[in-house]
């Protein structure tokens, strides 16, 4: 068994080692979709007092507050497996500082309180509000089903945008 010899190598082990850890990762199933695989998947429930609950349902008898953002635009375009949600915030002026939309800042949920998942573009920059006047910023979404409505939630504010 002079072939045998081979497996002295450090290198073979190293490359088998190397193998065996990309088919491992390789099998590995996909996260669910809806879920964040940097964050936990279960959703807990917010209380009462919570002032995105008490700015999205106003108490009766208390003048609401005109938000600062507003969902200007909505298109769903539909896609093989599901549903590429387009919505086009405005800002206004009144805000400290730019409010860069990034994964961080922006969340999305369904109606019935599923979360949604930002439609992945790989090249783009993510769009910023600017303080210094009325700006828009395009966001897009991923659906894998149709629903009623999206309610984005962008920094501390919570907007309503009706799906067509």
């Amino acid at each position: 068994m002079p072939f045998l010899v081979i497996l002295k190598r450090f290198e073979v082990w190293l490359l088998l080692a190397i193998v065996i850890a990309l088919v491992v990762y390789a099998l590995q199933p996909p996260p669910l979709p809806g879920t964040n695989p940097a964050k936990p998947a279960i959703a807990e429930p917010r209380p009462e007092n919570d002032p995105t609950v008490v700015a999205a349902n106003p108490p009766t008898g208390i003048p609401a507050t005109s938000p600062s953002l507003v969902v200007r635009e909505v298109k769903m375009i539909p896609s093989s497996p599901g549903f590429i949600v387009e919505t086009v915030i405005a800002g206004g002026p009144g805000r400290e500082k730019d409010l860069p939309l990034t994964d961080d800042q922006v969340r999305a949920t369904t109606a019935e309180g599923r979360p949604v998942d930002r439609f992945f573009e790989p090249f783009r920059t993510p769009p910023v509000l600017l303080a210094s006047g009325d700006t828009t910023a395009p966001l897009r979404w991923w659906l894998p089903a149709p629903t009623d409505s999206l309610w984005i939630e962008i920094g501390d504010e919570r907007i309503q945008a009706d799906l067509p």
